[in-house]
C-alpha cells in the first residue's frame, strides 16, 4: 500500500499547495503532507465507478496509461503485492496521424513526460515498478502476466482500439478493467447497438490533434471485448469530474 510521507521534506519537491509544480497536472493526486496536485481530472469521487475490487491483496496489477498515476497509486492503496505502472516514454509516441507527428517535429521525439509521476512516487514513497511501454507492445513477453490489468480513458486515444485489446488480453490472468468515454445518445436512440463515432467531438484546427479517434456506445465496448478474448461486466455509465465527460467501465474476465 502507499508509504504515508514522514520525516523532513525533501527540499528539491514541493512543501506548500500554492507551489507552482503543483499545477497543470493530468490527474488530481493526493501526495502526502495536506498537498494535492490540480489535475484536469479529478477522479477521487468517482474512483468506485470502476469496478475495481476494494481490496487488491495478493494480486499482481498493472496499469495501462498511467499518465500521473492516479489509479496505479490507487491500486496500492488496496494493498496489492505488486503494481506496475506503463506508459509510452514521451509525447511524440503517442498515436498520432503521421501529418500531427510532422507537425510536432522535434517537441515529439524529445518531449519526455512522466515527471509528475516521478514527483507523486516520491512524494507517497510508493513502491510502483514504472516502464515505458506502449498498450500495443503488452505481451508475456515483454512484461509478463497480471491478475488484474487496469485501462483508463485510452482507447479513444488509439487508432487501434482492438489491437490494443488483444494485448491487454495476452497478459489478464483473471481480469481487465477497461474505461473509455461514451456518446450517452448512441445508446439512447440506439440500445443494443454497437456503435462508434469518429472523431474529437470539439473543434479542431487540425484534425487528430487530439488525438481523439473512436467514441463508443457502451455496448461497442462490450462486444469489442469480446471479439478480444473478455466475458464483459458492464459497470454503468458515470461522470468524469469536472469536465463532465461520460465514461463506461467494462470489467472483462478472459473466456475459456
Amino acid at each position: 500500500m502507499a508509504r504515508a510521507s514522514s520525516g523532513a521534506p525533501s527540499p528539491d519537491l514541493p512543501t506548500k499547495p500554492d507551489d507552482s509544480r503543483l499545477q497543470g497536472w493530468y490527474h488530481t493526486i493526493e501526495l502526502g503532507n495536506g498537498l494535492v496536485s490540480k489535475g484536469a481530472y479529478d477522479l477521487r469521487s468517482v474512483v468506485d465507478c470502476y469496478g475495481i475490487p476494494k481490496s487488491l491483496r495478493g494480486k499482481e496489477v498493472l496499469d495501462v496509461a498511467t499518465g500521473d498515476g492516479f489509479f496505479a497509486f490507487e491500486m496500492e492503496r488496496r494493498e496489492a503485492d505488486r503494481v506496475v505502472a506503463i506508459d509510452v516514454a514521451r509525447v511524440g509516441d503517442c498515436d498520432w496521424t503521421p501529418h500531427m507527428r510532422t507537425r510536432l517535429g522535434p517537441f515529439a521525439a524529445n518531449d519526455s513526460w512522466p515527471a509528475h509521476f516521478r514527483m507523486a512516487h516520491r512524494m507517497r514513497r510508493s513502491s510502483v515498478e514504472y516502464r515505458y511501454c506502449s498498450v500495443y507492445d503488452l505481451s508475456p513477453y515483454t512484461v509478463g502476466t497480471f491478475d488484474v490489468v487496469f485501462c483508463g480513458s485510452l482507447l479513444l486515444h488509439l487508432q487501434s482500439p482492438l489491437l490494443a485489446l488483444h494485448a491487454i488480453r495476452s497478459i489478464t490472468r483473471e481480469m481487465a478493467i477497461i474505461e473509455t468515454a461514451v456518446l450517452p445518445e448512441l445508446d439512447e436512440q440506439f440500445p443494443g447497438r454497437p456503435l462508434l463515432s469518429f472523431g474529437y467531438q470539439g473543434e479542431e484546427a487540425t484534425p487528430g490533434e487530439h488525438t481523439a479517434y473512436w467514441i463508443l456506445s457502451t455496448n461497442a465496448l462490450e462486444s469489442m471485448m469480446r471479439y478480444a478474448g473478455f466475458d464483459p461486466e458492464p459497470q454503468g455509465t458515470f461522470v468524469l469530474p469536472p469536465v463532465g465527460s461520460i465514461a463506461t467501465a467494462v470489467i472483462g474476465r478472459p473466456s475459456e
